[in-house]
């Protein structure tokens, strides 16, 4: 039981004493759950779930299925564990709201926390309007950009649906290595192509990885369309 455990080792005490920044990753995971299981305290059974990781980003993408699959984990704490991530990232997203993008850089520190550590490719697209405010950030798709999903459509339609005059897109490397593939080169070439009979304009393609590649800044494609 975590009556076991010295105070000064209890996560809430230690929090209450230190700051919350001081706890490990494991105690404040204990904090989320609360209670242990009837075998192991909470910070046993936290360790357990953090062990159980590739990485602490891991946890992102876990599913009910998978926690409750960790013996000790039933729903409640499932969901609890999901909802507690899900709630942080919102904040994130909340906090990093901006009226507009005025660099590549700025584009990377805003979207790396929300695609660092994914297993998957993820494009987005943020579509601005005349003035250069930024009207949506959506997600377009899932898995390798490659040309036959980054075809354009769902993104024009997000664009007319929006008023949107301008976008940049952005997709992330799971390897952490943002240099653009091939695949990545031809199909942002078409993509702008499209956009131009579209009297859309592509700011740029960013690329995010463990740092970030902007097509504008080091490619041909933007430098001939604009």
């Amino acid at each position: 039981m975590l009556r076991e455990v010295p105070s000064y080792d209890r996560p809430r005490e230690k929090a209450f004493k230190y700051g919350i920044k001081s706890l490990s990753n494991i105690e404040l995971l204990a904090i989320i759950l609360r209670t242990g299981s009837k075998k192991e305290n909470v910070l046993d059974l936290s360790k357990k779930i953090i062990y159980n990781l590739a990485n602490i980003t891991s946890l992102r993408e876990a599913t009910i299925e998978e926690l409750t699959a960790i013996e000790g984990i039933g729903l409640t704490k499932a969901i609890t564990i999901l909802a507690s991530i899900e709630f942080g990232l919102r904040i994130l997203e909340d906090k990093n709201q901006i009226i507009y993008y005025s660099n590549p850089k700025q584009v990377f520190e805003l979207f790396y926390p929300k695609l660092h550590g994914l297993n998957k490719e993820h494009l987005y697209a943020i579509f601005l309007n005349t003035k250069g405010n930024v009207l949506k950030e959506q997600l377009i798709t899932q898995g390798t950009i490659s040309s036959s999903l980054l075809d354009g459509k769902d993104i024009f339609k997000w664009a007319l649906k929006l008023s949107a005059t301008a976008l940049i897109l952005v997709h992330n490397h799971p390897s952490g290595d943002p240099t653009p593939s091939i695949a990545d080169l031809k199909s942002t070439t078409s993509f702008v192509n499209q956009a131009k009979i579209m009297e859309i304009i592509v700011l740029d393609h960013i690329i995010i990885g463990d740092t970030y590649y902007s097509m504008k800044e080091n490619s041909k494609i933007f430098k001939v369309f604009h």
